[in-house]
């Protein structure tokens, strides 16, 4: 073949590719632009201090790690794929001179043996990536298949282009080595391939046509692969790096995003929340464009895992596919005519909700908001923000929500609160604490280190209230001034925010900060992690910045300064709940293990899913005020979780947490699961015991002793919510 054909064969190759995925890109920027803008992002992304995140997630493909073995076979085909587009420079040089070599430091004999390696690995990670396709594979496992809903053929296909791009090279480099003009002296690969031509007996014009046939084919290998990427869901390959970069991690765990609600300039064009595709913001839509439908996220999901229809992964792609849908009228290929014949046709995209049409409802509503899905995704999609936008358009354009969240929302506007209870009852867990415990009337006393934000749970229910006593007696123990509210605290507004009533959220929130501000609060310790979680990380969003910590941080604290001494024994097996909101939103970890890890006699263990992998209780997301009618509970799969290792007690820090597990206790005494000894406890009762010498919990048989409060521990049965 002569260098004029082969130049000409190559480039037209190229040229053809180039200009079919230059139009598929010009497409996928218009359709993105159709989304809200979201100027934000651009600060994110020139923020210095998330270069080192960018370059770690991206070129060093940590998040991809957290599944060990899928991670590594990723990893090793990323880099592969950096080092095979070197090679492709080389290629396209070698259309003009078969001898052609990237000079400097890529003729050395190093670059040969990293690239034959690199081929080697991504040859190995496609041989791993078929293996866990084909074991993994929907047919067989169903829904428990994290591939389970989507699209195989195209991973095959892209499995096969991929070996395709590798072989191909190889072949070149071989053949370039039987022709003595391959310049690396350590490419063993290449080395071996080129022997084997070589013996083969092929004369040096069969060798040429050989190498100038496979070079040929690897660009059309390598540029038909190009174009597959940008029209299916590998397009990843491209948005992935732009995903990442403009994401809001690790903020995406944690805090909502606001919106902007000035119900005083409200007009027939206002949209809150999210109601149709176009309603999303464009960085929204690129997560369509970047999941790679991996099925990390719904592996995690503890709506899924329990038998509901919430797929984080579903509410990605089928919003992704909509999108697609709808792309020819929102580019004005074609003209929405609401008379024209067939308009009214259900299966028309414009026709199409996108909460009971392209989501179901029961999905929208199912979400605990845990955040799971989000710490798992390896290119930093943010699901939690899709579904609440959702959400937020079914509460405040269309009034549409489970009628058991209307009364939680009523309770919220008409009494600060979602138990609907007095105000003046928020003192009821003090009886018999008045003389150590102050209540801020005018400004917070200067005395005093920290202000208690107590929270409705804990002032409400009747457990919850067992565990704020115990953390006051032990801040009184250990000397920590302190001053709650009182009548005055009001709910944070995290249930309306999770909901998607942002305007109610917004409004408790502002006044909140207000109050706090006009106390002089500067410093505050919360038990209930989803109060925490408010404060801390979303009241800066409307100019009220303190000092938050957990009481469980505090309590570590305290116990290392030896302020906190345990001395009395605690001889029982415990199993301790990390909180979403504690843990995986908020990276509170070792704190309460350390305070368990002090009580002397005490012997804690973690259960399978612990740490940022915890799996929900359930009552995330307003969960806790709506029922749940479909599957398996979701506190009863945690429970199950919680007593693999058959402990004494399930010990939690968050008031939430501690309702649904009691629930779930009690139900698996009633099934005969486990003792009616086992007792969920919150981690400042198991220390309060210690401190105090407070009778121990009973463990063996017989009604459980008091426990770090007077008064009688919560027995299955009586009043609770």
């Amino acid at each position: 073949m002569t260098t004029g054909v082969r130049i000409a064969a190559g480039f037209a190759i190229m040229g053809i590719a180039f200009g079919l995925a230059t139009t598929r890109v010009r497409y996928l920027v218009e359709l993105l632009l159709r989304g809200r803008r979201d100027p934000e992002r651009f600060e994110y992304i020139r923020n210095p201090s998330n270069i080192k995140y960018h370059a770690e997630k991206i070129l060093g493909q940590k998040k991809l790690f957290q599944w060990e073995f899928p991670g590594t076979l990723h990893a090793l085909t990323f880099w592969g794929f950096l080092i095979v587009q070197i090679m492709l420079i080389e290629s396209v040089g070698e259309l003009f001179s078969p001898t052609f070599a990237i000079p400097g430091p890529f003729r050395w004999g190093w670059w040969g043996a990293l690239g034959d390696t690199f081929l080697c690995a991504v040859a190995l990670a496609l041989l791993g990536f078929t293996i866990i396709r084909i074991k993994n594979t929907p047919r067989r496992e169903g829904r428990k298949s994290r591939f389970f809903g989507s699209h195989l053929w195209q991973a095959y296909l892209i499995l096969f282009m991929i070996f395709g791009v590798v072989s191909t090279v190889a072949v070149v480099r071989g053949a370039r080595w039987a022709l003595h003009t391959l310049p690396y002296p350590n490419a063993y690969l290449s080395h071996g391939i080129g022997k084997l031509l070589a013996n083969a007996g092929y004369g040096h014009s069969t060798l040429r046509y050989i190498e100038d046939g496979a070079l040929l084919l690897h660009l059309a290998v390598v540029f038909t692969f190009l174009l597959i990427v940008v029209n299916s869901k590998h397009m990843h390959i491209f948005t992935s790096p732009f995903n990442v970069a403009f994401g809001r991690q690790p903020l995406a765990l944690g805090p909502l995003r606001p919106i902007e609600i000035d119900m005083e300039n409200v007009t027939e064009d206002t949209v809150f929340g999210v109601g149709k595709v176009e309603d999303f913001t464009w960085k929204q839509l690129l997560d369509g464009f970047t999941c790679t439908e991996c099925g990390r996220c719904q592996s995690v999901c503890p709506a899924w895992n329990t038998g509901k229809t919430l797929n984080p992964k579903f509410i990605i792609t089928q919003t992704r596919d909509h999108l697609f849908e709808k792309a020819p009228y929102l580019l004005g290929e074609k003209v929405w005519d609401m008379s024209a014949p067939g308009a009214d046709d259900p299966d028309n995209p414009m026709n199409k909700k996108l909460v009971g049409d392209v989501h179901l409802e029961e999905s929208i509503w199912a979400c605990v908001t845990c955040g799971a899905c989000v710490y798992e995704c390896p290119v930093d999609i943010e699901h939690v923000d899709a579904i609440v936008d959702m959400r937020r358009s079914q509460v405040m354009m269309e009034s549409s929500f489970p009628q058991e969240a209307g009364l939680m929302l009523r309770n919220l506007e008409n009494s600060g609160n979602p138990w609907g209870e007095a105000a003046q009852k928020r003192l009821d867990w003090t009886k018999g604490l008045e003389e150590h415990i102050v209540v801020v009337n005018g400004r917070i006393p200067a005395d005093a280190e920290y202000l208690y934000w107590v929270g409705c749970a804990g002032a409400f229910d009747d457990r919850a209230k067992k565990a704020v006593r115990a953390f006051a007696e032990l801040m009184v123990e250990a000397g920590v001034a302190f001053a709650i509210l009182g009548p005055q605290e009001s709910c944070t507004g995290d249930p309306a925010r999770r909901i998607g009533n942002e305007y109610l959220f917004q409004e408790m929130a502002k006044q909140n900060i207000a109050l706090l501000k006009s106390k002089g609060v500067r410093k505050i310790v919360a038990s209930c992690p989803h109060c925490f979680n408010s404060i801390a990380r979303e009241y800066p969003q409307f100019g009220g910045t303190f000092e938050v910590i957990h009481h469980t941080d505090l309590l570590a604290r305290l116990i290392k300064d030896g302020k906190l001494k345990p001395r009395e024994t605690v001889n029982a097996k415990v199993s301790y709940h990390d909180p979403c909101y504690l843990a995986r939103h908020n990276d509170v970890i070792e704190q309460p293990r350390n305070v368990l890890n002090a009580v002397p006699g005490l012997e804690s263990h973690d259960p399978h899913n612990c740490k940022r992998r915890t799996f929900c209780c359930g009552a995330g997301g307003s969960r806790l005020w709506m029922e749940e009618t479909v599957g398996t509970r979701i506190n009863s799969e945690r429970f199950d979780q919680m007593i693999a290792n058959d402990p004494d007690i399930v010990s939690v820090a968050c008031p939430y947490c501690m309702i649904m597990l009691d629930d779930a206790a009690k139900d698996a005494v009633q099934k005969g699961k486990v003792s009616e000894d086992l007792r969920v406890l919150d981690v400042a009762q198991l220390l309060r015991q210690s401190v105090n010498g407070a009778p121990k919990v009973a463990i063996s048989a017989g009604p459980p002793a008091a426990v770090s409060t007077p008064g009688d521990q919560h027995q299955p049965g009586e009043p609770g919510a």
